[in-house]
Formats: C-alpha cells, structure tokens, sequence
C-alpha cells in the first residue's frame, strides 16, 4: 500500500501501511494529538490504515500536522511489493521465459532446447 495523504483547509486523511501494522503506536500519537486545542476529531480506522483528523485551521496549519506525523513514521513507503506488482513481475519472468525458449529451439532445436532450459 501507498501512503495516500489527502488535505483540506481543516481536514488531513493519512492512508498507510505504518497505521494498519502499528496500532499501538498510532493510538498513542493520537491521544497526544488529543491535547493540542487546535484538533477537533480524529477518526482511526485500523483495519483500513486510515486516520482523519479535523483542526481549526486557524490555529494550526496543514504542513504543521504533516510534519509531526512524518516524524511519527505514518508517512513512510512500505517496501513490500504489492499483490498487483507481484503479478506482473512474475508474469514478464516467464514471458521471457518462454521467448527464449522459442527461440532457443528455433536455433539449436527442439531436444536440445529442453535440455538447456532444464538446466
């Protein structure tokens, strides 16, 4: 999953794998969060990963917000390939697979071929 940050003047929604797998710490983050007057509501929804918090842009800005949750780790890149990035890599391995093996057969024949690709 991708970190997905969406803005407004008095709304962030923070979507990442750092939330869904670190519940712990993201409740406490929350609750300090809690004390600042400026935030009105925050929304967690763990098994979705997502947090939306509510503040009175008057008192504390957008980037503000972002910026202690970015020290908090909620905004770091999961380094695990996707189900859909997965797919497609396994996928091209044995297109090319496949390629050289027509080729390879076309060129030194078929038994041959099989031998090598065995291997």
């Amino acid at each position: 999953m991708s970190v997905y940050v969406h803005k407004t003047k008095q709304r962030l929604r923070v979507r990442s794998e750092y939330i869904r797998h670190n519940k712990d710490q993201v409740i406490e983050l929350i609750e300090q969060l809690n004390e600042i007057d400026a935030i009105k509501h925050i929304k967690h929804q763990c098994h979705a990963g997502s947090v939306a918090i509510t503040f009175d842009d008057n008192e504390l800005d957008c980037e503000s917000l972002l910026e202690i949750l970015e020290s908090h780790d909620w905004l770091v890149e999961s380094s695990k390939s996707s189900f859909v990035e997965s797919a497609v890599i396994a996928g091209t391995k044995t297109l090319v697979k496949g390629m050289a093996g027509i080729a390879l057969s076309r060129l030194v024949g078929p038994s041959i071929s099989r031998v090598i690709l065995s291997v």
